[in-house]
């Protein structure tokens, strides 16, 4: 609060005193006192008005000084009235009551939705788990009965178990600090396990893989890791070119960071979507022309990235190339200091 402020919400007050003094100052010369007497009670009276005024602006500039101050650097403002003491004046004592119960309120809210969204993606965790198990089954009886049905089938329940995992890995993105383990990983083994699990899509889509100088070593966690890789590498196979496909994995290593490159010859991103493909349930041009799209997996990549402490961006040119990176810290200290 300024004093322009403060002297525009209480001009009313100080025009009534100030013609109250003009009123005073007419009574005493008609009742003949001495001119000197009249102008010695005029500047006391205006005096103890002044000083009335700037402790009352002092008091109250300190409360909404205050007020402003937290409410400027504060992240969660419905926390405001924890910081704030009680003020002194009585306008101010009632709206700092009110704020309490408003914030008190505001905060059993929060709390009430914390826990119920807590509940909510316990069962969507548990669900998912169970269902699994009745996936897994089918997955083996098609192995155990080779033929063409079967193995159409087999494919079906893939992509069933593919959406499962992005549910699953969707659910638990907003506590990734609560179910992950960093430990020295090498690039080159994690990248073969995902084409291992992943070798039946690559070998059906005639994807060739190519690996150049993968023999790095990062810290992360290694099943977020894995999910990251896999919902790229599909992307790379939902969205390749006829003719010969291939997926480059390379390493590069910096004096800050990692970086893993994965390169593929598809169709590429258009300009318009490239700086939307990792928004929630954005699926472009490219997703509603060439294949069934969620919007999920490459926002899942960035924000699980986001999350662990790694880079994640994506470069891409229509109809030749996309490109990944993947930055990884040089060393686990900085997962240490996120703990701390």
């Amino acid at each position: 609060m300024t004093v322009r402020e403060y002297v525009k919400d209480y001009k009313m007050n100080f025009i009534l005193q100030i013609l109250f003094f003009v009123i005073l100052i007419f009574i005493l010369l008609t009742l003949n006192l001495d001119t000197f007497a009249v102008i010695y009670i005029a500047w006391i009276g205006i005096l103890c008005m002044l000083i009335a005024a700037v402790y009352d602006y002092m008091r109250k500039r300190r409360f909404y000084h205050d007020l402003k101050q937290y409410f400027g650097t504060m992240d969660h403002k419905y926390l405001i009235s924890e910081m704030l003491g009680k003020p002194e004046f009585m306008e101010g004592k009632m709206f700092w009551n009110y704020m309490q119960d408003i914030c008190k309120d505001a905060n059993d809210e929060l709390l009430n939705y914390k826990r119920q969204s807590a509940e909510y993606r316990e069962y969507i965790e548990m669900w998912i788990h169970e269902v699994k198990t009745p996936v897994a089954a089918m997955k083996l009886i098609a192995e155990n009965h080779p033929d063409e049905r079967m193995k159409q089938m087999a494919e079906e329940v893939e992509k069933v178990d593919y959406y499962l995992d992005q549910a699953l890995y969707y659910a638990r993105s907003s506590g990734v600090e609560k179910d992950y383990m960093v430990k020295e990983l090498n690039i080159k083994e994690v990248v073969e396990k995902v084409l291992r699990t992943n070798a039946r899509l690559l070998i059906k889509s005639k994807v060739r893989v190519r690996m150049e100088n993968l023999e790095k070593t990062i810290y992360s966690d290694e099943k977020w890791i894995e999910f990251i890789l896999k919902q790229i590498i599909i992307n790379a196979v939902k969205y390749r070119r006829e003719g010969d496909c291939q997926i480059e994995f390379r390493a590069i290593e910096l004096s800050e960071q990692v970086i893993l490159e994965i390169t593929d010859n598809g169709i590429g991103i258009s300009p318009r979507d490239l700086p939307k493909v990792t928004q929630k349930g954005y699926t472009g041009t490219t997703g509603r022309k060439y294949a069934k799209s969620t919007g999920m997996g490459l926002y899942l990549c960035s924000c699980l990235s986001r999350k662990l402490g790694l880079h994640f961006s994506i470069e891409s040119e229509e109809g030749a190339w996309t490109k990944v990176r993947i930055g990884f810290p040089r060393n686990s200290m900085t997962f240490l200091k996120k703990e701390e």
